[in-house]
């Protein structure tokens, strides 16, 4: 179980887990000046889609983040004050919309470990999300080997399609991967490619890489804005 954020009002809930540890499909927001409920949907023993019950009131305007066949929930994230103001879903592939309000006093970002998984939630409700956390379970060797995602890579400034194809061939298959290599073996990647590649500076990427990993879109951007082709202005 992580940290808990957000008010102290509310009634607790604790395990809001899909059965048998079916895996998280799609997860239902309401939503309007705060983040009112949240429902997870998931498939049962027989392949059909079950929903968990509501948690939260009544309210809100009803939005779905569906996951892809090979997704699964790795953190949340947003703003929070007396309720849950925003609340936005990070996964193994890429980030959700932000949903809800403009509010909220504190941003939070609550990641699961390292080849991890979010399982459930559990925190404070009453007629809006008071609080939330998150529950994961560690990966199974074969649930680890994951898919490249070169449209995160693609993100970084300074890499293109060539030079994701050319990590993910090398392991480094998403942010995290990246964030976690070193400058000097990025430069002998590249170096060993060729010249062509050889030309890029990676000076930046791990850092780079280490805001997106987070989701902390806002903060690489403004990054970013301070570079040209990943180099510093």
């Amino acid at each position: 179980m992580s940290e808990m954020v957000g008010g102290s009002g509310g009634n607790e809930f604790h395990d809001y887990i899909p059965p048998n540890e079916a895996r998280i499909k799609v997860v239902h927001v309401f939503t309007h000046e705060y983040v009112d409920a949240l429902q997870f949907g998931y498939l049962d023993a027989s392949g059909e889609m079950a929903l968990l019950p509501k948690i939260g009131g009544d309210g809100g305007f009803a939005y779905q983040f569906v996951l892809d066949e090979d997704e699964y929930l790795t953190g949340v994230c947003g703003r929070y004050g007396w309720y849950i103001d925003q609340i936005c879903f990070q996964t193994n592939k890429r980030v959700s919309e932000t949903f809800g309000g403009k509010g909220g006093v504190s941003e939070f970002n609550i990641q699961a470990p390292r080849e991890h998984e979010v399982i459930g939630l559990f925190g404070r409700y009453e007629w809006y999300l008071d609080a939330i956390g998150i529950i994961s379970r560690k990966l199974t060797p074969e649930e680890i080997e994951r898919t490249s995602s070169p449209h995160d890579l693609q993100k970084i400034e300074g890499i293109g399609p060539k030079i994701a194809d050319l990590l993910i061939r090398e392991g480094i298959l998403d942010l995290s991967d990246l964030a976690t290599t070193s400058v000097e073996q990025l430069r002998q990647i590249l170096h060993e490619a060729g010249s062509h590649f050889a030309m890029a500076d990676p000076t930046t990427w791990p850092q780079q890489a280490a805001l997106g990993a987070k989701g902390e879109w806002k903060k690489l951007a403004a990054l970013q804005e301070e570079l040209d082709k990943g180099r510093r202005l």
